[in-house]
């Protein structure tokens, strides 16, 4: 059988405690994945049993982290038994105290499509961005990462580009009235 890898590498602007308590929790996490809406996840000890839908398929899939899962501060591998299964392996090499690196590889039975090679890489650049506002102390980081917890993650991936793409449109109509408005005053 053909197996089709992807790997990558990151730099994250948190502690390597911190990146393997999100990893061993697991809920922001599994939220972050632009390719899946988290349907349900229940946790059981250490455990997790989590049940998504694939955006682009509509299919759903059940997974089941077992508790034995070992996650440590310099990694492990986290493994999604379901259909399809799906096995993470993570390094964790912490580059200072507040800086840690994170080696991400996962193999495919069939090749990489684009979307999903997108998708694979966004889902790398939230954890980033999630940890970075993690390992922050002050009280805007502090807001930013209850607002994310507490109502962003909670929306379908299609429902966050959907509210991008509002909040955007409202951007450029604020700067089209405000431009008006500074044409009207030099002509008037």
């Amino acid at each position: 059988m053909s197996e089709h890898r992807y790997e990558r590498s990151l730099s994250i602007a948190a502690p390597a405690e911190l990146v393997a308590q999100f990893f061993r929790d697991g809920e922001a996490w599994y939220r972050l994945n632009p390719e899946w809406e988290v349907v349900s996840l229940d946790k059981q000890g250490d455990s997790h049993i989590l049940k998504i839908r694939y955006e682009r398929s509509e299919q759903e899939a059940e997974y089941c982290r077992p508790a034995s899962a070992d996650f440590s501060q310099g990694g492990g591998t986290i493994t999604l038994t379901g259909d399809p299964p799906r096995t993470i392996a993570l390094t964790l090499s912490p580059l200072s105290e507040t800086q840690t690196r994170l080696d991400w590889r996962e193999s495919f039975p069939e090749p990489i499509d684009t979307a999903r090679l997108a998708e694979l890489n966004l889902w790398g650049d939230a954890t980033a961005g999630y940890l970075a506002f993690a390992a922050r102390k002050d009280r805007r980081a502090r807001l930013a990462r209850w607002l994310l917890d507490r109502f962003w993650l909670r929306l379908t991936p299609t429902a966050r580009r959907v509210g991008l793409l509002i909040i955007g449109m409202e951007g450029l109509a604020l700067l089209l009235f405000i431009a008006i408005v500074i044409v009207y005053r030099l002509i008037g």
